[in-house]
């Protein structure tokens, strides 16, 4: 009589310690996401106050690009920079060609294309952000379909300029500040050490070789019908080999509690630790296979820890274009400063994923990281010329490596515009370049967002 090769059997198998839990969901996962064609990725990560254009556009060409120059906001990433696309001329045109600029609408539009609806009474997208829409296609085979990260208390909970992450029918999706609770959620039923948990998935890899070799032989002696569903158990149990086998996967450890030293989520001073927290636990996370898609605000009220003790939106971002010297370039390298060390956090993130090995490559190979703000020049609060990067290998979806301008010749953007409500010369809307990530996903869209807005963004592959 054949032995019961259901999932139900094979993941009491798998079951006997909790290490092996990360890799349980994997039997639910599709052949054609087995480990040598490796899962692809997302994570969204939006900082504020816009930029200093000629400290943040790139020198050069496309594929000769310069990010390594005095004060340059990209220079950071100079160590990536194989692994850059660099976005210049987006406009968040969904909001200023509604009527609406400034800060807020921002996050609103970030990842969701929508125009910002204040119906209730409180500033809302009308659908959902790219990372849920693309959780609901590539989740479904992890054990979360996506998490929401904030680095920082900053204007109470879960407020409308912390919050860029919104269900299909345009609800916030609730954020996590402290790290110590991502940690209990994604690894609290695990436990051993490093040693004990390579032991573990090797015993596993010892147990997929005995059940392959087992249920090959059992095939034989199948009917076709009962023999064309052993093959998708089959197909399942090599997958699981495969992951198991990866370097990546045996890298997949529990990771230390995060310390109660930066347990006071309000004390400014801990923000800096709080937001590497954040980013160490997203890379754990990608190697145990845990998710694939993650958003993550990093707000900055002030940044003492740089020398930069004042407030960032009112004494430096809204001041940038002061007249007066000395203290007009002062101002502007203390904001350019700010956003420098907003590079070094995406510049470290790529580090830990970079570090995790899988199939051929790496993680970062397999990531698409989208890096953006609210406004594009700081003091102007225009939603024009948004800085964007994507970064990440990408899973060769898109061609890295290099800079788009997507607005060239034009170092004036707002020439000679009407204002808000008009059409702008030019514009290259962001819609386009959320359509073409989901388009990446496998997500069948045409458009992203407002429906005025269709296509995908030319140049990306």
């Amino acid at each position: 009589m054949p032995r019961d090769l259901s999932r139900r059997s094979i993941l009491k198998l798998l079951s006997g310690t909790a290490m092996a839990a990360p890799f349980a969901h994997l039997l639910t996962s599709s052949v054609a996401e087995a480990a040598d064609a490796a899962p692809l990725r997302f994570i969204a990560l939006f900082t504020p106050h816009g930029v200093l254009p000629e400290y943040w556009t790139p020198k050069g060409g496309e594929t000769d690009f310069n990010i390594d120059f005095e004060n340059s906001v990209l220079q950071p990433l100079q160590r990536h920079r194989s692994k850059l696309l660099v976005l210049d001329g987006l406009d968040y045109r969904v909001l200023y060609e509604h009527g609406r600029t400034g800060h807020e609408g921002g996050p609103v539009t970030f990842l969701t294309g929508s125009e910002v609806v204040v119906d209730s009474g409180d500033e809302l997208p009308a659908g959902p952000s790219l990372d849920q829409v693309i959780g609901n296609t590539v989740g479904g085979s992890t054990q979360f379909r996506s998490l929401q990260l904030h680095a920082f208390e900053q204007f109470g909970a879960q407020h409308v300029y912390n919050s860029i992450s919104f269900t299909e029918n345009g609800s916030r999706v609730p954020f996590e500040l402290n790290p110590a609770n991502v940690y209990k959620r994604l690894f609290g039923s695990m436990g051993g050490s490093s040693a004990e948990a390579q032991a573990i998935l090797l015993k596993r890899k010892s147990l997929m070789d005995y059940l392959i070799k087992d249920a090959t032989r059992l095939k034989k002696r199948l009917a076709t019908a009962e023999g064309q569903k052993l093959d998708t158990h089959l197909e399942a149990l090599r997958d699981i080999e495969r992951r198991l086998t990866n370097v990546g996967a045996l890298g997949c450890v529990k990771p230390e509690e995060p310390s109660d030293a930066l347990s006071d989520l309000g004390n400014l001073d801990n923000m800096p630790g709080l937001t590497q927290l954040h980013m160490d636990l997203i890379a754990r996370a990608f190697a145990c296979d845990l998710t694939r898609v993650v958003t993550m605000t990093i707000p900055g009220p002030s940044m003492p820890w740089i020398d930069i003790p004042e407030d960032i939106h009112n004494d430096i971002a809204h001041r940038t274009d002061t007249q007066s010297e000395p203290e007009r370039t002062e101002i502007r390298l203390r904001m350019v400063r700010v956003q420098q060390w907003y590079s070094e956090q995406l510049a470290l993130l790529m580090d830990s994923l970079a570090a995790i090995p899988e199939g051929s490559g790496t993680v970062l190979d397999n990531t698409v990281i989208l890096w953006g703000n609210e406004l594009g020049d700081a003091a102007g609060h225009m939603n024009v010329s948004i800085p964007t990067v994507l970064a990440g290998g990408a899973g060769g979806k898109f061609r890295m490596g290099r800079y788009l301008a997507l607005r060239p010749n034009n170092r004036d953007p707002l020439g000679n515009w009407e204002g808000p409500g008009k059409p702008l010369a030019g514009a290259v809307e962001h819609n386009k370049l959320l359509t073409s990530i989901a388009q990446a996903f496998g997500v069948n869209v045409d458009r992203f967002g407002h429906e005025a807005y269709t296509g995908t963004l030319p140049g990306l592959t």
